[in-house]
């Protein structure tokens, strides 16, 4: 055994020496990864919330082009043509923020949205009942991917509020009606 204490102290330095490095690369990635990670959330949260402001401008504009009698097919399809470009710009510039299908679900969103004017009254509210389900699912999922939802779900559980009211009260019963409304229709 004595034989092989002049080799084994320099293997266990070398040793110590190669964890080191390694222990060291590790930890320096996990700073620079903390160091950025609050000025990327910023970037990702300012592209979301220009995607919010997006879909609803874009809304405001879909619902014109929904309600207006006195716009000709042209027109519709012009304006609604505007929203969709104006949407794949904002996309495409914050592509390295936004998530790749969350961008393609609402450049999709407007298109369609110069047909439900002209269409058929069953077509019209299925056509209608689509926007709008697109609309709030791309809502949703921007929340999400964002980080906002979570942080949202974080805050009520700390805090723990008590928001409530005949009002609210209200509101929720309609949401869940309509919620079992909705999965009845999908179900039959």
């Amino acid at each position: 055994m004595n034989e092989y204490f002049p080799i084994l102290a320099p293997v266990i330095g070398i040793v110590g020496v190669v964890v080191g490095v390694l222990l060291n690369e590790f930890m320096r990635r996990r700073s620079r990864r903390e160091l950025y990670a609050p000025k990327i959330f910023e970037k990702r949260l300012a592209a979301y919330e220009g995607l919010i402001e997006q879909i609803h401008q874009g809304s405001k504009v879909a619902n014109e082009v929904i309600e207006r009698v006195d716009f000709t097919e042209e027109q519709r399809h012009d304006l609604i043509r505007v929203v969709v470009h104006g949407m794949a710009e904002f996309t495409e510039k914050n592509r390295l923020y936004l998530n790749e299908d969350l961008t393609v679900h609402c450049m999709a969103l407007f298109m369609g949205v110069e047909d439900i004017h002209d269409a058929n009254e069953e077509d019209r509210q299925e056509l209608l009942e689509h926007y709008r389900q697109m609309r709030k699912e791309a809502l949703r999922m921007a929340a999400e991917d964002s980080g906002v939802a979570e942080i949202n779900r974080l805050f009520k559980a700390i805090n723990k509020p008590k928001i409530d009211g005949a009002l609210i009260r209200y509101f929720r019963e309609t949401k869940r009606e309509a919620t079992r409304d909705r999965s009845e229709t999908n179900a039959g």
